[in-house]
C-alpha cells in the first residue's frame, strides 16, 4: 500500500514539476530574440525597450517569494544558480524566480500529500513519509529539469560546433575579417550555438570588446569544446598568427571531441536499455512463454 502511495505521489509530483516548468519558461521560443537584446535595454530597432506591464499572477508570486529567498542566499549560491540559467538558455528568467518556483512547489505537493493522507485515514508515520517525500520532489524537481535542460543545450552546442568552424573558415579565407565572418555564420545558424553567438555579437556591438564577449560566451557555455574555441581565437588575436589557419586546425580537434561525444553515448544505451528490458519486456515475455506450460502443469496436477 504504501508503495502504490509513493508511485502515485511520484507520478503527481513529475506532473506538477512539468507544469512548474512549463510556467518557468514562458514563450520562450518566441521571446528568446527579443528578451537577449532587451536585457541590455534596446530593442530591435536601437531605442530603448519597453518593459511589458502584463505579467502573469504565477510569475510575480513566484519572484516575490524567491526575493525573500534568495536575499539570504550566499554569493556562491546566486552565481551557481545563475549560471544554471544561463546553459538552460532562459535569459530573462532570474534566480529569484526559479528559486520561488521551488518553494511553490515544494509546499503544493507536500501540502497535497499531507491533505491526501489526513483524508484518508492513513497512520501518522506514513503521512509525514509522504510529506517529506512530496516536500523533497517539489523542491528538486524545478532544478533538476533545469539542469537537464543546460545539458540538452550544451550538448547540442558542441555538436553544433564544427559547423561553425567550417564557416569560419570558409569566409575568412576568402579575406572576410573575424568579426563579420562571425557575423555571417551565425546567420547561417539555427539552434542554441547560433543564438548564444548572436548574443556575442551584440555585446560587441554594444561596446564590449571580443574578448569580453567570447568570455561571456564561455561563462555562459563552459564546455570544452567552446572553451578551446575561444582560448584559440584570443591567441591568435593577440599573437597575430593567421586565424583562419587554427579555425582549421581547431575543427580537426572538435571533430574528434565530437566522435567521442557520440561513442560515449553510445557505450551509455546498453546501460539505458536495462531497465525497461527488465520491468517491462522481460516480464512480457517470460509470461507469455511460461504461463501456457505452467497452466498445463497445473491443470494436470489438479486434475490428478
Amino acid at each position: 500500500m504504501v508503495l502504490l502511495i509513493l508511485i502515485a505521489l511520484c507520478l503527481a509530483g513529475a506532473a506538477v514539476a512539468l507544469v512548474a516548468r512549463a510556467a518557468v519558461f514562458p514563450r520562450i521560443r518566441a521571446d528568446q530574440n527579443v528578451g537577449r537584446i532587451a536585457a541590455y535595454g534596446y530593442g530591435p530597432t536601437g531605442a530603448p525597450a519597453q518593459r511589458r506591464e502584463r505579467t502573469a499572477l504565477l510569475p510575480k508570486l513566484a519572484a516575490w517569494i524567491g526575493t525573500l529567498l534568495f536575499h539570504g542566499a550566499t554569493a556562491g549560491r546566486q552565481e551557481e544558480l545563475r549560471k544554471t540559467i544561463l546553459a538552460a538558455g532562459a535569459w530573462k528568467t532570474s534566480p529569484a524566480v526559479v528559486l520561488g518556483y521551488r518553494a511553490l512547489g515544494a509546499v503544493v505537493l507536500g501540502g497535497l500529500a499531507l491533505w491526501t493522507g489526513l483524508g484518508g485515514g492513513w497512520s501518522p508515520f506514513v503521512v509525514a513519509i509522504c510529506g517529506g517525500y512530496g516536500f523533497a520532489v517539489g523542491w528538486i524537481a524545478p532544478l533538476f529539469l533545469l539542469r537537464a535542460r543546460g545539458r540538452r543545450r550544451t550538448e547540442r552546442i558542441e555538436l553544433e560546433l564544427p559547423e561553425l568552424i567550417d564557416l569560419l573558415v570558409v569566409t575568412l579565407e576568402a579575406g572576410v575579417g573575424f568579426n563579420a565572418a562571425l557575423q555571417r555564420s551565425a546567420e547561417r545558424l539555427t539552434g542554441p550555438l547560433g543564438d548564444e553567438i548572436r548574443l556575442t555579437l551584440r555585446e560587441h556591438h554594444l561596446g564590449l570588446a571580443m574578448d569580453g564577449a567570447l568570455a561571456n560566451l564561455l561563462h555562459r557555455c563552459e564546455v570544452p569544446s567552446i572553451r578551446a574555441f575561444v582560448r584559440s581565437v584570443t591567441q591568435s588575436e593577440r599573437l597575430g598568427i593567421s586565424i583562419g589557419q587554427v579555425m582549421r586546425e581547431l575543427a580537426s580537434d572538435i571533430r574528434k571531441r565530437r566522435r567521442q561525444i557520440i561513442e560515449e553515448k553510445a557505450q551509455k544505451a546498453p546501460i539505458k536499455i536495462l531497465f525497461p528490458l527488465a520491468f517491462l519486456i522481460l516480464p512480457a515475455l517470460l509470461l507469455v512463454i511460461l504461463y501456457p506450460g505452467l497452466y498445463s502443469i497445473l491443470q494436470t496436477l489438479g486434475g490428478g
